[in-house]
């Protein structure tokens, strides 16, 4: 059976990204492909000023380091030079004088709202889909598989700008299995 050399690639890169010896973004840099959908509109900005909203989240929000993926969502946008972020602690305060939930906001709507409450151009959604344990990895307590869908939504015209799933799996827990799916997510915003 003969195995094309971008399979190989692919299946050699998840393997290295897997056992730790290996980045998504070293991945990416491969070609891996990314579930992601792009507007044209997302280029006419050099740079977006983005407030990311806290992940929501069904039920398995207690499993997870909800402000701790927050930030390292603003990081990753942040690396892409795309887009400045509004600060966490100003959303978090909007989100108190407006009393809404963390787990509550995932209309697109509101989230525009909020948006332009901040003064924000775009707006970044986190919804959380799954974190599981693989019963494969039974001798692997921590061992989390976890997807997620981010959305970049224009408060101007409340467009998408950018949508993406991502899936990501970890040894080292829920929160780093999210970390490694945000990546993944985000690969399409540099390509």
């Amino acid at each position: 059976m003969k195995i094309s050399n971008t399979v190989t690639a692919v299946l050699i890169s998840l393997g290295l990204l897997l056992s730790g010896c290996m980045t998504v973004a070293q991945m990416s840099s491969l070609g891996t492909p990314a579930n992601y959908a792009k507007s044209p509109v997302l280029d006419t900005r050099p740079q977006w000023k983005t407030a990311i909203l806290p992940p929501s989240a069904a039920s398995i929000s207690s499993l997870v380091d909800e402000a701790g993926l927050n930030d390292y969502a603003g990081m990753a946008l942040l690396r892409t030079g795309r887009f400045t972020v509004v600060d966490r602690s100003v959303v978090d305060q909007l989100l108190d004088e407006q009393e809404f939930s963390y787990s509550g906001v995932v209309d697109q709507a509101t989230a525009v709202q909020l948006g332009k409450l901040m003064g924000a151009e775009a707006v970044m959604t986190i919804a959380i889909g799954s974190i599981v344990h693989d019963s494969f990895w039974s001798d692997e307590p921590a061992q989390r598989d976890a997807t997620l869908h981010v959305k970049i939504i224009s408060v101007e015209t409340s467009e998408v700008l950018y949508s993406s799933m991502g899936g990501g799996s970890s040894f080292e827990g829920a929160d780093d299995a999210l970390r490694v799916a945000l990546e993944v997510s985000l690969m399409g915003l540099s390509q």
